[in-house]
């Protein structure tokens, strides 16, 4: 009796599991017939529409070879005098912009629309003036790498590499939202390769000369070498061979900080680069002066020596810095010798040169002393009577200076000009210059030869003796100095 009472429940359970069973199995076939109609549209409306996409009509490895990437919209504000979108355009960046070839890239996207998908091209530069690969390369056409959804506020992130072989320096990448006209590009440079740099030495001075092996360029191609830097006109250029290779070469080292730094060397075809480093020593030029003593008009000479070879270097006189009086170029050992200057008048006691390498910097100081000029002079009397004429003799005045010379005849009497005369080469004269001694002149007279450009002075007295009695000689007429003796 207890199982017959049973059997109805057991029925209405087995009757719901077989239910389950067919609802299952039916929302199955509704689905697999819903997948098989949206892979039949995709395959259908997507290619009409330009646009390829992994997953449909093959996986990404099966995508059509050609794809025609969109262009973005052309710019429409003038900033500053250059065209430039105007905002809310789709910008795409990478990281990094300098790939090695088969090294990942990240590209992020901003500016599409929420929940678009975004597929991601490479292909060659469209740059104007970029070099194009041959239209067989492998390079030549565009190819999809990558497809990203776009997030909230229309942000994405996809990643790919870069192929390990590669004809042109610069790629393009496109990222291109599906059935959309929102597009965006950005081009990636490829170092292609990576160099090998080897050095007999990595401690040297600047002009030292050390051996240099490079190698994992391009064939043929020119290899540029830096000292401490990548850019502007290189140290040095060569030649690799057809290996891409720079056998054992003697090298410079080159201007460059002093303290740990780096030799590079960088292809101009292929922009693979390759680094050694490199500890530089501080120089120690040196200055010789000769003599160390001069006066004006007299040339001091110098030679030097510890400088970098082949720059130039700058004298400056008192100061380090300001405009030189001078530039002396150095030899290929840093050297230089036989440079002088002739000192001004303006100049009096101790003074010094400053001499600076321009490229290296590297800087030494020498002193010496311009010494006054002491002239000496006589009359061609020590002494005489009211109306003697006297002359002069000088010598030690400065070379071709023009001498003026002042008297005074009496105690506490102001000096008054009567002669002026020029000097020879050597700074000597012989009776020269005219002067009466007046009547009613005292015991002395006392006469001042004084240089126009030395400055310096010579003091003759001259003893008047007593006349006895009044002397009528005429008064002088007051002397004009020539023009050709003003100086």
């Amino acid at each position: 009796m207890q199982t017959l009472k049973h059997r109805p429940a057991l029925n209405r359970t087995r009757k719901r599991k077989r239910t389950k069973v067919k609802i299952s199995r039916k929302r199955l076939l509704l689905a697999g017939a819903a997948a098989v109609l949206l892979v039949m549209i995709g395959r259908s409306l997507l290619p009409a529409l330009g646009i390829s996409a992994p997953g449909i009509g093959g996986g990404a490895e099966d995508a059509p070879t050609e794809v025609q990437t969109k262009a973005p919209p052309a710019p429409t504000i003038d900033l500053n005098g250059v065209m430039v979108q105007g905002g809310g355009t789709p910008m795409i960046t990478l990281n990094p912009g300098l790939v090695r070839l088969g090294g990942g890239v990240t590209v992020s996207g901003s500016g599409f629309d929420q929940g678009s998908m975004v597929d991601v091209y490479l292909g060659p530069s469209s740059t104007p003036g970029q070099k194009k690969p041959p239209s067989g390369a492998a390079d030549a056409k565009p190819k999809q790498v990558a497809t990203a959804k776009a997030g909230k506020w229309g942000v994405f992130t996809a990643n790919f590499t870069m192929p390990s072989k590669m004809t042109v320096p610069v790629q393009e990448v496109t990222a291109q939202a599906r059935g959309s006209d929102q597009v965006a590009k950005a081009d990636a440079s490829v170092a292609q390769g990576a160099g090998q740099a080897t050095l007999s030495a990595v401690v040297g001075k600047p002009g030292d000369t050390i051996n240099m092996t490079v190698k994992g360029f391009s064939p043929g191609e020119q290899l540029n070498v830096y000292w401490g830097r990548i850019n502007g006109d290189p140290n040095l250029t060569l030649k690799a061979d057809e290996g891409g290779a720079v056998g054992k070469t003697p090298i410079r080292v080159g201007v460059t900080a002093v303290g740990q730094t780096s030799l590079v060397v960088v292809g101009k075809t292929s922009g693979a680069a390759a680094s050694a480093p490199f500890q530089v020593l501080r120089l120690y030029p040196s200055i010789k002066l000769a003599p160390y003593a001069v006066k004006a008009t007299q040339k001091i000479s110098f030679s030097g020596s510890g400088f970098a070879p082949g720059e130039r270097v700058l004298v400056r006189l008192n100061a380090a810095g300001g405009q030189p009086v001078m530039a002396i170029p150095t030899d290929d050992a840093g050297t230089f010798k036989g440079a002088g200057i002739t000192m001004p008048f303006q100049l009096k006691g101790a003074q010094s040169l400053v001499f600076t390498g321009e490229q290296s910097r590297a800087a030494v100081s020498s002193g010496f002393t311009i010494l006054p000029f002491t002239p000496q002079a006589r009359t061609n009397a020590y002494g005489g009577l009211p109306g003697t004429v006297v002359n002069f003799y000088a010598t030690q005045f400065a070379p071709n200076e023009a001498v003026h010379v002042t008297v005074k005849t009496s105690k506490g009497a102001k000096p008054q000009l009567v002669a002026a005369f020029r000097v020879d080469a050597k700074g000597a004269a012989r009776a020269v210059g005219q002067y009466t001694i007046p009547g009613d002149t005292e015991n002395t007279v006392v006469f001042q030869l004084h240089g126009q450009r030395s400055d310096a002075t010579a003091t003759v007295n001259f003893k008047v003796d007593q006349s006895g009695g009044p002397v009528d000689i005429p008064s002088a007429k007051p002397y004009v100095v020539p023009k050709d003796l003003e100086n």
